[in-house]
């Protein structure tokens, strides 16, 4: 298509390009130049001395810069013999050098200036570098010969001094050079464990109907993986393909982790998309310190931050935002911020067999520690999965590399026994963590359903039975304390673990998040929300609470967009309503759009004074507490007292009630040992004084029999 039309879209795009004249475009190279000399080299440059050769070939970077297009090329020639020298490169545009060019730059100036008696010229291991490198390199060779002042100059020039920052890390990589074809990208594709969604992408980036050269970013990428470094390899991948189809002009990645709160109106994050025109950067969406599945609001600004830059570079450079499903970070939210302004494509990672895994496993692997392991070994190490992800597969290596030093390098420890801690739950097991919870019996087995529902769907599927999935929306209702949102929570998780959601994204919000104050605002909030939760889990607390207040004009907008979205992300987001049962079930009675859609209802009663104490004694075990007898006779007479009275808190009564506890237990043990030394069985002991606190006090009057349990 773009080749019927002759050069005229090929000109339309050079001229559009360049217009635009913010982006750095900073390339960075190395090269060898070797000069063949005149035989009787009289009247030549004394070549031995290489301080004065380095002198008088000063004009020589000059010349270069004249022939290479660009408003910011600089060329650094260091330390050389015989006519052999090495050259830094840093040009600013969107083409890249060659050899061939190089050398008839350079063939041109030599010819030019006699004394130096050159007659050959080849230029050789031309190659793209980081910037750090070049950085180095500049900076620690010849340092005599440059002054502090000079490397900062250039380091300001270049956008070399945003490579230190303490608001975020940065890693440059540089993909291999050599092109590939799409069957071996796609070989490729199936040694990563990648998703077919990857295929179909790289489908899309090998069509003929592109033009296979420079013009800009149509697309952008957004990977979920279990495992950032399973996202950063199958990204790799990625730009070798777009690189070969000249998609990109640099080979250079920028990956942006650890990303801090801090990291707003940071002019070394701008240099470094700036300069990465024509290149790749990938952004960690995880943040350094936003809690597990919860988005801290002192990322807020963070997001508002990234967005505008990257919407603003999103035309010249490649983003791929990376999304780990167990630390989702801000990447809900800074997605929803660009899904109107950038062309996001979602990938995931995939999944193999234990043949195609065990493959993938010794290519991680070092030659010499996969040396160390038989196929059984790995075998064994990866477990009894039929299938296993990338994600799965790196979690295997740590492992492997952690038993190495113990088992085979520093085989004298391989007898020597851990210390042991017995863990209730295992980490980032939520399954694990809903079975371990009090009661909750309906709630365990409606998960269990809907599992069991999502595995016989699949079946139907792959036999042409049925191609509608069910809806999942859900109603939880219930006193606060009863474990709604955490219940809520570990679905998410779990079913994404299962399959069943993509993402386990949880968002949690109520009618502040939902209803503006100005006109057209309210719906834009509610779909935002949706976008951020899109994979995963939407739990909309005190639902009814939308109806109610001083605007409940943009409450009924609320809730008119809410069924609305719930229609047009039916197989993408799960919807969980919680609240008190009386006031859910009127207003699910005035919305019948609402009620018709919503497939499960469950109610979470309060909890008895027996249940209540197996959570007290739950609780205190996992923060390392020591229960005896006497304390959990004390603790379930105030149970059995608080649990007649209304609104008593239920399990956040039990947690408020150990801290307290606590707090009394640590004022104790600083009056007690104020001169001596304080012992574990000291810090983990709780005595029945510990728990004389007023707490229970602080709760309304009884309530009648019918209520109690």
């Amino acid at each position: 298509m773009v080749a019927a039309r002759g050069n005229s879209v090929t000109d339309i795009f050079e001229k559009f390009i360049s217009a635009d004249t913010e982006d750095g475009k900073m390339i960075f190279y190395k090269f060898q130049v070797t000069c063949k000399l005149k035989s009787d080299g009289k009247g030549c440059v004394n070549y031995h001395d290489v301080k004065a050769f380095k002198n008088q070939l000063g004009d020589l970077s000059e010349a270069l810069s004249e022939g290479i297009d660009g408003e910011r090329v600089k060329f650094l020639i260091y330390p050389s013999s015989t006519a052999r020298f090495k050259i830094l490169a840093a040009v600013d545009g969107f083409k890249e050098l060659t050899c061939a060019k190089l050398t008839k730059l350079t063939g041109k100036f030599f010819a030019e200036h006699d004394e130096f008696c050159v007659v050959g010229v080849k230029v050789s291991d031309l190659k793209e570098i980081t910037a750090a490198e070049f950085r180095a390199v500049f900076e620690y060779t010849d340092h005599s010969e440059r002054s502090d002042f000079d490397c900062f100059l250039l380091n300001q020039e270049l956008g070399l001094d945003s490579l230190e920052n303490r608001t975020f890390k940065l890693t440059e990589v540089i993909s291999p050079a050599k092109r590939i074809s799409y069957s071996t990208a796609m070989s490729e594709a199936k040694k990563l464990l990648a998703d077919e969604t990857f295929k179909e992408e790289f489908a899309r980036i090998y069509s003929k109907e592109n033009a296979h050269h420079f013009y800009g970013q149509p697309v952008h990428y957004k990977i979920f993986a279990g495992n950032p470094n399973a996202a950063f390899t199958l990204s790799n991948l990625m730009v070798a393909t777009l690189y070969t189809n000249r998609r990109l002009v640099s080979r250079r990645i920028n990956i942006i982790t650890n990303i801090s709160e801090n990291c707003y109106d940071e002019s070394d994050f701008e240099r470094i998309l700036e300069n990465a025109a024509g290149g790749t950067v990938i952004i960690d969406l995880s943040g350094e310190r936003v809690k597990n599945g919860q988005f801290a609001h002192a990322y807020e600004e963070v997001v508002e931050f990234i967005a505008d830059a990257v919407r603003r570079h999103q035309r010249n450079t490649l983003f791929i935002l990376v999304e780990t499903v167990s630390k989702p970070g801000f990447a809900p939210h800074l997605t929803a911020k660009l899904q109107d302004d950038l062309h996001l494509i979602e990938l995931h990672e995939g999944a193999g067999n234990r043949d195609i895994a065990l493959n993938y496993l010794k290519e991680l692997l070092s030659d010499d520690a996969s040396a160390l392991y038989t196929d059984e070994e790995l075998l064994a190490a990866m477990g009894e999965k039929a299938t296993y992800s990338a994600s799965d597969i790196f979690g295997v290596r740590e492992k492997l590399y952690n038993s190495m030093l113990k088992t085979k390098t520093y085989p004298a420890y391989r007898a020597v026994d851990r210390v042991k801690v017995e863990r209730d739950i295992k980490e980032n097991d939520a399954q694990l963590e809903l079975d371990d919870m009090v009661g909750l019996t309906e709630q365990k087995s409606l998960v269990a359903q809907i599992i069991a529902a999502h595995r016989v769907q699949k079946m139907r599927l792959d036999m042409n039975l049925d191609k509608q999935k069910a809806a999942l929306h859900m109603c939880f209702t219930g006193t606060p304390g009863t474990a709604k949102t955490t219940v809520a929570r570990l679905i998410a998780q779990i079913l994404a673990r299962d399959g069943v959601l993509k993402t386990g994204n949880f968002v949690e919000c109520g009618r502040a998040d939902l209803v503006a104050k100005y006109v057209g605002w309210t719906a834009k909030a509610v779909k935002d929300k949706f976008r951020q939760a899109r994979g995963g889990v939407l739990f909309i607390d005190e639902a009814y609470s939308l109806s109610d207040g001083d605007h409940a004009t943009f409450g009924d907008e609320a809730i008119n967009t809410v069924v609305q979205e719930m229609e047009n992300y039916r197989d993408e987001v799960i919807v969980i309503f919680a609240g008190y049962p009386d006031k859910m079930k009127e207003f699910l009675d005035r919305n019948e759009g609402l009620r018709s859609r919503i497939a499960f209802h469950i109610d979470f009663p309060d909890y008895s004074a027996d249940e209540l104490s197996d959570i007290f004694k739950l609780m205190a075990r996992r923060r390392g507490f020591n229960i005896t007898a006497d304390v959990d006779a004390h603790c379930r007479k105030i149970f059995k007292r608080v649990a007649k009275k209304k609104n008593f808190g239920n399990g956040r009564f039990v947690r408020n009630l150990l801290e307290q506890a606590w707090l009394r237990q640590a004022q104790r043990i600083v009056t007690e040992h104020e001169n001596g030394v304080v012992t574990r069985e000291d810090l983990t002991e709780l005595r029945v004084d510990d728990f004389n606190v007023n707490i229970d006090k602080t709760y309304g009057t009884e309530r009648t029999l019918g209520f109690l349990r």
